[in-house]
């Protein structure tokens, strides 16, 4: 926190002068204009920049359907405009708006928290946003999205040492609350971007913090979408009634159980930024690498069945993948860790 000393300019005028880092930082100079916004007993200096970036957000936008001939890209577009943090959009056509048009947008609405259809005619679809930024702390969010990668892979390993079709079905249907998580926190992170005053109210120290939250929460959600690919596997498996030998499900399983372990610090680490805990989380990389190894050996050494070899490196594959994702968060842990002058890391002559 820093301090300012008011100034008297001329007979009545009152002046404070605005810190250069703060002013750099915004690329404002001489001559720009800024907005004065009282809130309470706080008084709050935002670039006119971003007042015009605000005004964007919460103007409403028209989404032209009839252009939208590309597979998907309607879908892509919603997700589009609800991420950059726009309150308002309408989905519009000419004459009638096509079923699929409908039901994506139908769709979009039940997958995009907060998101909500207002207004529906044969032509048209109006859709408002009411999400409240303050009252979702980014990590709680990622807690939340670990939470439901780290579920999915549990449930998938356990479905198929059970051969529990419908354990292993209930992992797949996970991926949409993850969807939902990670296109929150992006829309959440970008509009901190443009409001500096919600860095702080979101749980940030800093907007520095933005791009590292952003590849986490990516990262999180890849881990998820592999959990999904690991649980629509185990569910082919079941149905192809493939044995897969106790002994290898009983290796398979330490593996994972490894993976979540590995994973779980990583975030952890993230969580607490606690050093010790990140720079172990990277070490056990190397030892997972080799636990991996032993595994694909022992695959090849039990069993001749291709299908099963086939369905057992597919989960094999996500859950190196997995493993991959938990080290970078570690190594982003470190950085987190190092952003602040601490006894271990300072500026010299301090």
């Amino acid at each position: 926190m820093e301090s300012r000393k008011i100034q008297k300019v001329g007979t009545s005028t009152l002046t404070i002068s605005l810190p250069r880092s703060w002013a750099t930082a915004r690329n404002l100079k001489k001559g720009d204009q800024v907005f004065l916004i009282e809130e309470g007993e706080t008084l709050k200096v935002i670039p006119a920049s971003s007042i015009q970036d605000r005004r964007r957000a919460a103007e409403e936008y028209m989404i032209d359907a009839d252009l939208c001939e590309g597979p998907g890209m309607l879908e892509q577009i919603l997700v589009g405009c609800y991420v950059l943090g726009r309150e308002r959009f309408t989905v519009k056509s000419a004459t009638r708006l096509k079923s699929e048009y409908i039901e994506v947008t139908r769709r979009a609405s039940r997958r995009l928290m907060g998101l909500g259809i207002i207004e529906e005619t044969s032509s048209k679809i109006v859709l408002q946003c009411s999400i409240e930024p303050t009252r979702y702390p980014i990590d709680a969010l990622l807690k939340r999205l670990f939470n439901l990668g780290s579920t999915m892979l549990d449930e998938a390993v356990e479905a198929l040492i059970t051969k529990d079709r419908r354990l292993a079905e209930d992992a797949v249907k996970r991926e949409d609350d993850a969807d939902m998580m990670y296109w929150l926190i992006v829309r959440l992170l970008l509009s901190a971007q443009l409001d500096d005053g919600l860095v702080d109210k979101l749980g940030m120290k800093s907007k520095l913090e933005i791009a590292g939250y952003r590849l986490i929460a990516k990262e999180l959600e890849s881990v998820a979408d592999l959990g999904e690919e690991i649980a629509q596997t185990v569910c082919e498996m079941i149905e192809s009634e493939v044995e897969v030998p106790s002994s290898l499900a009983k290796s398979l399983k330490d593996l994972t159980d490894s993976v979540r372990e590995l994973y779980s610090r990583g975030i952890a680490a993230l969580l607490s930024r606690d050093l010790k805990v990140a720079s172990e989380t990277v070490l056990m990389r190397a030892e997972l690498e080799k636990k991996e190894e032993r595994f694909t050996k022992q695959l090849i050494d039990q069993t001749e069945d291709l299908q099963l070899q086939t369905h057992i490196r597919t989960i094999l594959h996500g859950i190196e993948r997995m493993s991959e994702y938990a080290s970078s968060i570690g190594v982003i842990a470190i950085n987190r860790y190092l952003e602040r002058p601490t006894n271990i890391c300072h500026p010299a002559g301090t």
